[in-house]
């Protein structure tokens, strides 16, 4: 694999840096105007604002286009593809679409809240726009045409009289840096040839066809099994196990224990599920009750601490009610019973640690993951590798841990975790409890005179960014706290 460093480094790239000038306009009038707020970047470039973070262009015609996002199944890798293909004025199959990767592409943070297109989307329409007027430009100073004159198609910049530049050519040998500035000129929808038509899905054929389409089909050369033996309940702890036989059995290289996190490294993956099963056998753990009686769960919840947020408060002036209506509503600790269980990969191997997982962000698992093994985070590389749907955080951030800490302890293996059926309904963050409260007034007229509503619930959001976030990150003889709950609001906090 190529760092981002040396993917750029190749000759012939276009590569832009990208600033952002505060220019103040004066109103008519002069002296005492005050200047007017700076037109905001698009999405995601507010906080990735170069415009080489996302497109390349190489000397060949080659384009790559880089996103934050991935790919949970919800068909974000085409519209993103649709989208660049538009702006840059290029075929919908004349560029590659690479997704999220810790050395390869902008940090934005989780895919969630279907937020991708809003973000990531907007930020790749914005800077194709303005690649697709840079390259207009520069075909138009090497003709001495105005570049009004000009038009894009199919990654080449076509003049009237027939003359023809590629994008290859118009940036090769040259290392262009330019100041760029919010604003740029997007297509009209009217001339749209590839967002407004229905094309295949990128990602669908691999997975109708039995072909690699998931991390769980991921195989490298010399690749290693682990299975990981989950402690029966939450707080149990891990007083003794004898691994004796399970380390005889063949097909077996390693048993490790660290504190409560236990796990058995195989040559084959059966090999592996037997000698887990074996494994858990030999395990002796002490256990204490420590979960609410589900009968009362939503006593429970409402008579925990809790810490309040007003979304609404609207106050009309007071209204005679002839009717009161109430109800309260709840819910319990939910599975999300992804259909495949979790899964990841990884490779200690150079002193950098490579990850592959379907992980909701990369980034944020990838900084997890490090403090979990004390590495700096420059040394963990995160790609995403798509899993079987995630309806919500499932237990693909905690998979990643488990390979990347047996990966620790077998330098130069590549270790596939895959969780068994059991692990995922057991220990995946389920969604949390709630209770949710209204009360209606009705005036005489049956119209609705106030309304109050109500919910009390656990933190929705679990996903890691700390080391303690994550199940491997428990179970070690120094463990880690997980995050305490953050209070959040809409539009993406909360329920």
């Amino acid at each position: 694999m190529s760092s981002r460093r040396e993917f750029l480094a190749r000759s012939g790239a276009l590569v832009v840096s990208f600033s952002l000038a505060r220019v103040g306009f004066a109103q008519e009038g002069g002296a005492a105007a005050k200047p007017a707020a700076a037109p905001e970047l698009a999405g995601s470039l507010k906080k990735t604002p170069y415009l080489d973070s996302w497109i390349r262009i190489d000397a060949n015609n080659t384009i790559t286009v880089f996103t934050g996002k991935s790919e949970l199944g919800q068909g974000v890798r085409t519209a993103l593809q649709q989208i660049a293909a538009e702006e840059l004025d290029v075929a919908f199959d004349g560029l590659k679409l690479i997704t999220a990767d810790t050395d390869l592409t902008p940090n934005e943070g989780y895919t969630s809240g279907s937020n991708s297109l809003k973000d990531s989307g907007s930020a790749i329409r914005a800077a194709a726009a303005q690649v697709r007027e840079m390259l207009v430009d520069e075909a138009a100073k090497r003709w001495n045409v105005p570049a009004g004159s000009l038009r894009a198609d199919k990654a080449t910049v076509i003049a009237p009289d027939g003359r023809k530049l590629t994008y290859g050519e118009l940036v090769a040998g040259q290392n262009l840096h330019v100041e760029a500035r919010p604003g740029a000129k997007m297509k009209d929808p009217a001339q749209y040839e590839v967002v407004n038509r229905s094309v295949p899905r990128v990602d669908i054929p691999a997975k109708v066809t039995g072909g690699a389409a998931y991390v769980h089909d991921i195989r490298l050369p010399g690749m290693l099994h682990a299975r990981v033996v989950r402690p029966p309940s939450y707080v149990a702890v891990l007083t003794s196990v004898d691994a004796a036989a399970v380390e005889k059995r063949a097909g077996v290289i390693k048993v490790i224990r660290d504190a409560n996190f236990l796990a058995v490294v195989a040559e084959r993956e059966w090999t592996a599920v037997k000698a887990m099963n074996d494994l858990a056998a030999a395990a002796r753990w002490e256990e204490k009750a420590s979960l609410p009686d589900a009968q009362k769960l939503p006593a429970f919840l409402t008579a925990l601490p809790s810490e309040d947020v007003t979304l609404v408060d609207r106050t009309a002036p007071p209204a005679e009610g002839v009717k009161t209506l109430e109800a309260t509503y709840t819910r319990p600790y939910q599975a999300h019973g992804s259909i495949g269980p979790s899964c990841a990969v990884a490779q200690l191997k150079d002193g950098v640690l490579m990850v592959w997982s379907h992980t909701q962000g990369v980034y944020p698992d990838r900084d997890a993951i490090a403090e979990m093994l004390g590495m700096a985070p420059e040394k963990v590389r995160c790609i995403h590798a798509e899993g079987a749907g995630c309806y919500g955080h499932n237990g693909a951030d905690d998979a990643a841990a488990d390979a990347a800490l047996i990966a620790s302890f077998m330098p130069g293996k590549p270790i596939r975790v895959q969780w068994m059926r059991e692990d995922e309904h057991s220990w995946e963050p389920y969604s949390p409890p709630m209770v949710t409260g209204v009360q209606a007034t009705l005036d005489a007229a049956g119209s609705i005179s106030s309304w109050d509503y109500g919910v009390w619930s656990n933190t929705h959001n679990a996903r890691p960014g700390k080391a303690g976030d994550l199940l491997a990150g428990r179970h070690l003889a120094s463990p880690f706290t997980p995050s305490p709950p953050a209070l959040g609001s809409q539009p993406d906090g909360l329920g």
